[in-house]
């Protein structure tokens, strides 16, 4: 079972995935400057003893090709960086684009509001308004879920865990 995670270029993508296969943790030094994912990362995650589920990220050099994506996953995480105004636009456009491919129709996304805890970081009201969240909860045809989170913190990352297990029917 394979779960597509996306976002533009230094959304947090590379970080998601090595939090959730227990290959970074909260005190392991973050580099200044991480290398971006060139082309897609792939890595298995054990959620229980049965069930393993495959996490895809697809870089965000790649925008292109993620709808390539989507027929194979049975769940999206789409992240947003919230310290990063120059890259809204571009991020808003890639969520309405994800969220109106008819394949999406019924695949559960999880739009992941990423890094809220910075001293930078956008006001969650401003965030909303600007991509029409409401809105998207609303009218979108796909079961979208919205979290805000800081992936250097465990609080994080087990939100995380616990919709994958969710939509995964991981017991």
């Amino acid at each position: 079972m394979e779960c597509l995670v996306i976002g533009c270029s230094g959304v947090g993508k590379s970080t998601l995935l090595n939090r959730l296969s227990a290959e970074d943790t909260p005190s392991t030094p973050v580099l200044p400057v991480l290398t971006p994912t060139v082309g897609s990362n792939v890595k298995d995650v054990p959620f229980s003893k049965r069930k393993c589920i495959r996490l895809r990220e697809v870089s965000g050099s790649l925008r292109q090709t993620w709808s390539q994506y989507y027929s194979d996953s049975k769940a999206v995480i789409f992240l947003l960086d919230m310290t990063n105004r120059a890259q809204l636009s571009t991020s808003q456009v890639e969520l309405l684009k994800l969220l109106s491919n008819p394949v999406i129709k019924d695949i559960p996304v999880l739009l992941l509001l990423n890094k809220n805890c910075s001293p930078v970081a956008l006001d969650i009201t401003l965030v909303y308004n600007i991509f029409n969240i409401d809105a998207i909860l609303k009218y979108s045809s796909a079961a979208v879920k919205v979290l805000e989170a800081d992936l250097s913190e465990q609080s994080s990352i087990e939100s995380i865990q616990s919709w994958i297990r969710e939509k995964y029917s991981i017991k």
